[in-house]
């Protein structure tokens, strides 16, 4: 008998109802007799939400003798159909979450009968409740290598195929933890992952029932529930995900990291090896844990080291394991008395482990029977010894502690032979985005790094940024100087959405080389709004990219507007409907439905009203006059450096004069641009020319020093865009030069990029020559990708001056052209 009676707590459902053991076995039997109509061998489909129902389900088919096949609850009717084709159940059992996909599914199943089951409809019914409890039952279980349940894969690299697993199988796996001393009898679980799921269903449902110790339900996985769920109990363990146990150490290390004296608390407690003093320091954080909690146990994919680090500090012991499916899932787990943070801890007394080729081997009682109705999947995976491939790169140390490094089919293949494990890549990418990066994932296409890149918007919102492209930009840019050559990320994709997952967090990788190639992602259709604002708004859009925008679709994430972009439409809006709308707004509102409403509600006029740069340019205000001394200092050395190091090779420099005004335009290879340009031109010159810079590059040292006292101008991309303009314009109507990098960022293949207009636009509306300036060598010398700067030959140029004339664009296409030409040798 697996279940027993008994008077210890069993359950505490949604309501606090409390369920002993008794009452959990009378309500398993009153399932097996009044609501599954199951036969021998059948095979009978849950999906259904974590309830106590699902429990009585899940017995009663064992009661009577069937097979329990366990489905993610949140399954689309696609998904389902899928699962109904390959096992051919006789009846589904479901809840009124899950009925109407259910019954699509069944609706377009063709192979025979389904009986659908909805528990919702079927509640316990008093009277037949106790005959059962005044009769004399056992409930039985299946036994030795007869199929207990049927799990579905992840489906994480394809199709899902359904894991045959014996009784067996999950009594040698209860076993072998067992032997572990994971639980105690008092122990009390809260019930966080869905029971579909092999490691909950195992570490929560079986292991839990079994001992007779408690679970606790939870309607929602959020950090309130679940705090009032511990308060209200005596939750001494969570089993989860890493994902979980993240969403606390967020909210608690900020709060630790915030002030000074817990900072000095925190890392003082990092030194003390006894849990009992780390408890009592970290006592609050104890007591909104409900006072009880003792350890947590993590599975499902790899635990933060950091965040292991973190737990145990606090006195919370954590008990990292690793498993699959086909493994019933644990093979092995860090123990209280065993284990070390950054391990998956030891594998299981009853089960072999060894390294074939860096890939982890498992042998013994735990591993499944096989895949349902492939016979030819399950050789690729089990040996004729009985030897089962986790796929799992893994290392085993001396004393015991499995170490995995990444799935073995996630690996990236380069052509030079190289190794790449995407997931150490994202946590770098992510870790240095400072929370901007919600996700993203890496993958190869054309034999080089790509990734698809989920900014947090209300994490950039929260911290006041709106150009969050060129954030992106420059954490990638970033974290690319840190690395080595093969690791660095070449392209990428910003994508709104979530990453498609499974129900554990754990990226569908497959899937991610269509979502990158996608140039129009799928979204759901949204009705347009039937009015004049929006079709203004949607022309404006249309006139200025080219691009037909849909209601919802972000127009700087989707889209693709840039600052100048924004600055144009900014000024759209407040010329056609009166309203001043800044960076902060936009960001809250970016899409053309959200700004429709919008102005709709606050407009004082609605006429369509063109961008005028001229009335916003003359309106510039004055700059106030700087003390430029830095320039003078710094420029002799700085010139000395770059002469000798690079053999700076400077070209027609005769032909530049100090009149007329000029506007400077250069290609941009490196950051050492501005050194090699400010080496070219004549000090009379250099002196009363200003150069444009990216702020965040100016934060500090010695080049918040140039900033204040040099002949820098800065360009804050996330807010006041127009006030830079504004500003570039003020500087130039005072007298001075400017020299602009066009394309906006360094190359990132050497050769020149398309060039924004803000150039084209001041050199016309105020009549200033553009002097082009070119520069040939830097890349190689210094590029983006490069910790440090080689000693290569760099060239740079005096090009052609011309007259501002024509359009914006051809001012643009025509410096764009002589700078292309010289520098990439047309």
């Amino acid at each position: 008998m697996f279940l027993n009676r008994g008077d210890r707590l069993a359950i505490v459902d949604f309501e606090d109802r409390k369920i002993n053991y008794t009452e959990l076995v009378n309500n398993v039997k009153y399932f097996s007799e009044n609501v599954i109509p199951a036969e021998k061998e059948d095979f009978g489909l849950i999906l259904m939400e974590n309830r106590p129902e699902w429990i009585y389900t899940y017995f009663a088919l064992w009661d009577r003798k069937a097979i329990p096949i366990a489905l993610d609850s949140t399954s689309s009717s696609k998904e389902i159909l899928y699962v109904l084709g390959d096992s051919d159940p006789k009846f589904i059992i479901c809840s009124n979450e899950s009925e109407k996909n259910v019954r699509e599914a069944v609706s377009m199943y063709e192979k025979g009968e389904i009986t659908v089951i909805n528990v919702d409809n079927h509640p316990i019914d008093e009277n037949k409740l106790e005959v059962i409890r005044n009769s004399n039952f056992e409930l039985e279980n299946p036994e030795g290598d007869s199929i207990a349940t049927m799990l579905y894969t992840s489906g994480t690299t394809g199709s899902p195929k359904g894991v045959m697993l014996t009784f067996n199988n999950l009594s040698s796996e209860l076993e072998g933890l067992e032997k572990k001393d994971l639980l105690e009898p008092t122990d009390q679980i809260l019930a966080l992952l869905p029971f579909h799921h092999v490691l909950p269903l195992t570490a929560t449902v079986l292991i839990i029932l079994q001992h007779q110790a408690s679970m606790v339900f939870v309607k929602k996985i959020a950090s309130k529930e679940i705090l009032e769920a511990l308060d209200k109990n005596n939750v001494t363990a969570l089993v989860g995900v890493p994902r979980v146990f993240k969403l606390f150490y967020d909210g608690i290390k900020q709060q630790i990291d915030s002030k000074f004296i817990t900072r000095t608390i925190y890392k003082l407690m990092t030194k003390v090896k006894s849990f009992k003093i780390r408890r009592k320091v970290f006592a609050k954080v104890h007591e909104k844990f409900g006072g009880k909690l003792t350890f947590i146990v993590s599975g499902g994919a790899k635990l933060d080291p950091e965040i292991g680090e973190f737990y145990e500090t606090l006195g919370i012991y954590v008990q990292e394991g690793y498993g699959l499916t086909e493994t019933s899932p644990v093979i092995a787990v860090n123990t209280k008395k065993d284990r070390r943070i950054g391990t998956v801890g030891k594998k299981l007394d009853n089960i072999e482990a060894k390294i074939v080729d860096e890939e982890l081997w498992v042998r013994g009682p735990i591993v499944m029977k096989g895949y349902y109705n492939k016979p030819e999947k399950t050789a690729e995976v089990i040996t004729e010894d009985g030897w089962f491939k986790t796929g799992d790169l893994a290392s085993i140390d001396e004393e015991g502690y499995v170490t995995i490094r990444g799935r073995r089919s996630s690996m990236i293949v380069l052509s030079n032979g190289k190794n790449i494990d995407p997931e150490k890549l994202e946590n770098k990418v992510i870790e240095k985005s400072k929370k901007l990066i919600k996700e993203l994932g890496v993958f190869g296409h054309n034999d080089k790094l790509v990734a698809i890149i989920v900014p947090d918007l209300l994490e950039c919102r929260k911290q006041g940024i709106t150009n969050i492209k060129a954030y992106v930009k420059n954490i990638v840019e970033d974290y690319n100087l840190t690395v080595h050559n093969y690791e660095k990320i070449l392209d990428y994709k910003l994508y709104e959405e979530e990453l498609p997952k499974t129900r554990v967090g754990k990226v569908r990788r497959f899937m991610l080389p269509e979502l990158y190639l996608k140039t129009n992602v799928k979204k759901k259709q949204v009705e347009e709004p039937d009015d004049e604002v929006y079709r203004m708004l949607k022309d404006y859009i249309k006139k200025l990219k080219g691009i037909e925008a849909q209601p919802e679709e972000n127009l700087e994430l989707e889209i693709g507007m840039d600052s100048l972009d924004i600055v144009e439409f900014f000024a759209y809006v407040e010329n056609s409907f009166g309203i001043h709308l800044d960076e902060e707004k936009f960001s809250e509102i970016s899409n053309l439905k959200a700004l429709s409403e919008y102005i709709n509600e606050k407009a004082t006029k609605i006429e369509s009203g063109e961008v005028d740069w001229k009335k916003i340019i003359e309106a510039a205000p004055p700059v106030e006059e700087k003390n430029r001394w830095a320039t003078r200092v710094l420029r002799p050395l700085l010139d000395l450096i770059i002469k000798v190091y690079f053999r700076l090779k400077r070209v027609n420099r005769d032909k530049l004069s100090d009149k007329p005004q000029q506007i400077f335009v250069a290609n941009h290879q490196s950051f050492i641009d501005p050194l090699v340009l400010g080496s070219l031109l004549p000090a009379g010159i250099l002196y009363n020319t200003i150069f444009l810079a990216i702020d965040w590059y100016f934060k500090k040292g010695l080049m918040k020093l140039l900033v204040s006292h040099g002949n820098v101008v800065l360009i804050d991309i996330n807010k006041n865009i127009k006030k830079s303009v504004e500003e570039i314009a003020a500087n130039v109507k005072a007298g001075k030069n400017v020299l602009i990098f066009p394309e906006g960022a360094r190359t990132k293949d050497g050769k020149v990029a398309e060039f924004k207009k803000v150039f084209a636009i001041i050199a016309k509306e105020l009549n200033v020559d553009v002097q082009c300036l070119g520069i040939k060598g830097a890349f190689e010398a210094y590029s983006r990708y490069m910790k440090f700067p080689k000693p290569k030959k760099i060239e740079v140029a005096v090009l052609e001056k011309f007259k501002p004339e024509g359009t914006y664009d051809e001012i643009v296409e025509k410096a764009r052209n002589i700078i292309k030409d010289y520098v990439e040798g047309k």
